[in-house]
């Protein structure tokens, strides 16, 4: 009987890993993610790790901007005051796209990143996935980015694994 092998990060990643700096503007960073069709990145400064960012990350900074304009706007010209004829506050605020374009990555980037290193036993990944609701984990070796494990990996790696033994 073979001995069993323990599947490790580095056995599974994906080395191809498309990072963004974090001086990119954010207008930017939506037109990038969609044409690489991924939803997230690592952000990478002078080769060192420094955040993640994510669409997720992008969708709540739009909001965030939304919703601060909503209530200065509130604040500033209540609509029981606002003479009809002039043009209110929420009008002039109502366009968000001049505070982001404003903003870049490192504004928005979260910098506590779950990472694992490439000698990591793949259930621990998957442990780690799981249990911090991540859709990916980097693999690093100290500051360098060396890989990244998606959950679709995983996913592909049972199927495949399914399929050669059917």
């Amino acid at each position: 009987m073979a001995a069993a092998v323990t599947l490790r990060a580095r056995d599974v990643m994906q080395t191809d890993v498309i990072s963004v700096a974090p001086t990119l503007p954010l207008v930017d960073l939506a037109d990038f993610l969609i044409r690489e069709r991924i939803s997230g990145a690592p952000v990478v400064d002078d080769g060192a790790l420094v955040g993640h960012v994510s669409r997720s990350d992008l969708v709540r900074a739009g909001s965030l901007e939304r919703s601060l304009a909503g209530a200065v706007a509130e604040v500033a010209d209540p609509p029981e005051f606002a003479p009809a004829e002039e043009p209110t506050l929420v009008a002039s605020l109502a366009s968000v796209a001049p505070a982001l374009q404003a903003k870049t990555v490192r504004d928005i980037m979260v910098t506590e990143v779950v990472t694992v290193r490439p000698e990591t036993p793949l259930t621990e990944v998957a442990r780690t996935l799981f249990t911090r609701h991540l859709h990916r984990v980097l693999v690093t070796e100290g500051a360098t980015v060396r890989g990244v494990i998606s959950t679709l990996d995983l996913v592909r790696l049972i199927a495949d694994e399914r399929l050669r033994s059917a």
